[in-house]
């Protein structure tokens, strides 16, 4: 009942909003879960263009100017109706339309079917190779508005389990989707929605964006380095303006304050450090705490498209503010500010991405990404054997996508490089700047991470920290091939080669001075000692990390809509760890199969 009350609230401020309703509304903003964008980037590879704005998620009005730039009469066989495609789904209307307002809605039913044969290493959705994002709640609705000529509203309900289920997700073999069904119980039911809510208004060349909805930041495959896909949502403002050559993008998002989550650690006379006795860096103390404190990652990136239309060019500087007083500065809310040059380094970690694609040929784009987090300025001390300073903290990604057009679907492959430096998006917070001998520390640290705070009854108040940049995060190295075929709207197949070497240092270990004869030592990508970090504020055993452990992931899924309300989807995922938790000798692997149903209206 109470659900049905705010449906019904909903739309009548919708109605009270729209002075009138003109086909020329295109302000809805789709979901990074659409393949409208994917489609419209292999068009573009094809036609020897670059990649489109590499910055979502994207609204009607941008999608439809990307689509300005394709020469559809050129375009043959499975690629006509790629294009086709785009504008079909571009070109929906509203359910219902009124004077004034349009509005549609859309029901799925998901059934999702688990299976896997390790339930002791493998539990928990970040174990899943199809994680969390991917897997879907039992019921979703979704409500979509749209008042008058330039705004657009949509908001989505949904049924099923929480992050966390009480006994893990893969403890047991075999599991689905379904709530009350083993692993789940009740208390596992998901209060914690709506996941995608939100308020946009926008015109031909710009739109703003307020509420809940994903973002994602570049052309990688396993991750970007600025902002990848990672989290449930972001609770932000963003505003975009776009055109055929530029387009900028300043966005705000607000996470919960370290302080409501972290234990801390305490600095011991010879400058070791021992963890505080508690529940660890991922859980609260319930809903009635009174929450304190900012936590905002604050962005602005500027896109270019150059020579013919062949290179794209990206230039994104993000930063992560905070203070635990609840103190804003609104003078840093300054779009066109170098955020660097607030020197604001006690409240502030700025990082800085270049970002370059080219399409030398029709059908093979080459694209790359850096990131640069610390660095040391001409006339400052590089860390060296003999020079103590801050450690020189780096992001590298590369690789290449091939589109070929087959007769009924259209081949597409990418091979992608990335490597992370030990210590990147990892910073220190106001009390705890190592200047001192030794070090103080303090309860946790300013780094580049997101997090999802949720409820369940059985457990609490839970924490789910993800980095906001690189998928797998900082002291890694990661090597992924693709390649499928893909009818849009129809079927899809593909297959996943994943590679990757990490190190000992992870999203906890503490940030340090290193080099010289008073910091910590000197280390490359991947770490194979623990011991070699001041320490970690979540594994009081991370000395005894003493290896590298490599991953390998092998897997193929496929999808196939049976009919126009009905699709089936299936994936199944071979995995060996080495030096399992970074701990020589110790090994792991696993067999996961998913498989499920969508039944839409």
């Amino acid at each position: 009942m109470r659900v049905k009350r705010l449906m019904v609230l909903f739309v009548m401020i919708a109605f009270l909003l729209a002075p009138g309703l003109s086909a020329a509304n295109q302000q809805k903003v789709y979901s990074l879960d659409s393949d409208i964008y994917e489609a419209i980037q292999i068009l573009y590879v094809s036609q020897g263009l670059s990649l489109p704005s590499t910055t979502g998620p994207y609204s009607q009005a941008e999608l439809t100017l990307m689509l300005e730039k394709l020469k559809p009469e050129t375009l043959k066989g499975s690629l006509s109706s790629t294009y086709d495609y785009v504008v079909q789904q571009l070109n929906i209307e509203p359910k219902i339309q009124g004077k004034g307002i349009g509005l549609s809605w859309n029901f799925d039913a998901n059934l999702d079917t688990y299976y896997h044969t390790d339930t002791t290493n493998f539990v928990g959705r970040e174990t899943w190779t199809r994680g969390s994002l991917q897997q879907k709640p039992l019921l979703n609705i979704g409500l979509e508005t749209w008042p008058a000529e330039n705004f657009y509203g949509y908001s989505e309900l949904s049924v099923g389990n929480t992050h966390t289920l009480e006994h893990g997700f893969g403890s047991t073999a075999f599991s689905t989707n379904l709530p009350v069904l083993a692993p789940a119980v009740l208390e596992d039911l998901d209060f914690n929605i709506p996941y995608r809510a939100f308020v946009a208004a926008g015109g031909d060349h710009w739109t703003f964006q307020l509420g809940r909805d994903r973002l994602n930041w570049g052309a990688g495959t396993t991750g970007n380095l600025m902002l990848s896909d990672t989290l449930k949502y972001h609770n932000m403002a963003r505003i975009t303006t776009f055109s055929d050559k530029f387009k900028y993008t300043f966005v705000t998002s607000f996470f919960p304050h370290p302080a409501s989550y972290y234990d801390g650690v305490t600095t011991n006379p010879d400058g070791s450090i021992t963890l505080i006795p508690g529940d660890g860096p991922i859980k609260g103390n319930g809903q009635e705490v009174l929450l304190g404190g900012i936590y905002m990652f604050m962005s602005h990136r500027l896109e270019w498209r150059m020579f013919a239309d062949k290179v794209g060019l990206t230039l994104t500087e993000s930063i992560m503010y905070q203070s635990e007083e609840n103190l804003l500065d609104l003078r840093i809310l300054n779009p066109a500010m170098i955020f660097h040059d607030y020197y604001i380094r006690s409240n502030a970690n700025s990082i800085l991405g270049l970002e370059i694609d080219y399409t030398p040929v029709q059908g093979l784009n080459i694209y790359a990404q850096a990131a640069v987090d610390e660095f040391s300025l001409p006339g400052e001390a590089v860390p060296s054997a003999t020079e103590t300073n801050y450690p020189q903290t780096f992001g590298f990604l590369a690789g290449f996508k091939g589109v070929l057009p087959l007769k009924s679907a259209v081949g597409y492959a990418s091979l992608e490089f990335a490597q992370t430096d030990p210590y990147l998006y990892l910073r220190y917070t106001t009390k705890s700047a190592p200047d001192s001998n030794p070090p103080n520390y303090d309860d946790y640290g300013l780094n580049y991470v997101g997090v999802i705070r949720e409820f369940t009854n059985k457990s609490g108040t839970l924490y789910n920290p993800q980095f906001l940049g690189y998928t797998y995060g900082n002291d890694a190295r990661v090597l992924n091939f693709n390649g499928g075929m893909k009818s849009f709207g129809t079927w899809n197949v593909s297959a996943n080669v994943f590679f990757m070497a990490h190190g000992t240092f992870d999203m906890f270990t503490i940030w340090d001075r290193v080099g010289g004869s008073t910091g910590s030592p000197l280390v490359t990508t991947p770490t194979d000692n623990g011991g070699d970090s001041a320490g970690n504020y979540k594994d009081s055993t991370y000395a005894s990390r003493n290896a590298v452990s490599h991953t390998l992931v092998a897997g193929i899924n496929g999808s196939y809509q049976l009919s126009d309300c009905l699709s089936v989807f299936g994936q199944v995922d071979y995995i060996t760890i080495k030096n399992y938790k970074n701990k020589s000798g110790d090994s792991a692997g696993d067999i996961q199969l998913t498989f499920g149903a969508t039944y839409s209206l």
